[in-house]
C-alpha cells in the first residue's frame, strides 16, 4: 500500500455541501500559509535536482518532492475555485474534491436533480493544453455529461481557438475556466 501524501484527507474524503467547502478550502489555504519554508541557496544547476528529487513537506503534502509538491497545490487550486464555481453557478447540492494524485475522476457532483455527474481539473503550461485537454476528453466517452476545469492562464490565442472548437464538440462537457491561477 502507498504511503499518503496528501495530509488533508479528512476535509476532502467525503461528499461536501456548500459550506463544508467553503471551510476546507479555508483549511487548504490556512495550511499553505502557515507553511514555513525556505529555498535552499545552491547553484542553478543544483537547485533545479533539488526541486525534482529531494523529499519534502510543504502545505498539505509530505514525502513529495518540491515539482512533484507545486504541480499538487496548482491543480488543488483550480479543483477548488471549479467547486466553488459549479456550487455558485451551477445549482448543485453537493461534491467530492479527489485532491492530490489519483486514480478516476478529479471531482464527482451531485446536481439539483440527484444525477451524479464526473469531472477533471488541471492546471497546465499553454505549451500542454492541447495534450491535456484531448487526454481530459477522452475519458467521457460518446461525449457523455462531465466537467473539466482548467487554468485560465494557459490560453494562449491558439489554444483558446482550440476549446472554442472543443466546447462545440462536446456539448454535454461543463468547462470551467478558473482564473485565480
Amino acid at each position: 500500500m502507498a504511503e499518503s501524501t496528501f495530509t488533508l484527507n479528512r476535509y476532502f474524503d467525503t461528499m461536501l455541501t456548500y459550506s463544508e467547502l467553503l471551510e476546507a478550502n479555508e483549511v487548504y489555504k490556512t495550511v499553505i500559509k502557515n507553511t514555513n519554508f525556505t529555498l535552499p541557496n545552491i547553484a542553478t544547476l543544483e537547485f533545479m535536482l533539488w526541486a525534482k528529487r529531494e523529499k519534502l513537506s510543504f502545505g498539505p503534502y509530505q514525502n513529495l518532492t518540491f515539482f512533484e509538491i507545486s504541480n499538487r497545490i496548482h491543480s488543488d487550486l483550480v479543483l477548488l475555485e471549479a467547486a466553488q464555481i459549479l456550487f455558485e453557478k451551477h445549482d448543485i447540492k453537493s461534491i467530492q474534491l479527489k485532491m492530490s494524485n489519483h486514480s478516476g475522476y478529479d471531482l464527482i457532483v451531485i446536481d439539483k436533480d440527484d444525477i451524479e455527474i464526473k469531472g477533471e481539473a488541471f492546471n497546465t503550461a499553454p505549451s500542454f493544453f492541447q495534450i491535456k485537454m484531448r487526454s481530459e476528453l477522452k475519458k467521457f466517452k460518446d461525449n457523455e455529461v462531465g466537467i473539466i476545469a482548467y487554468n485560465k492562464s494557459a490560453l494562449s490565442d491558439k489554444n483558446t481557438v482550440f476549446l472554442k472548437n472543443k466546447k462545440v464538440e462536446y456539448k454535454k462537457i461543463t468547462f470551467i475556466e478558473c482564473n485565480k491561477l
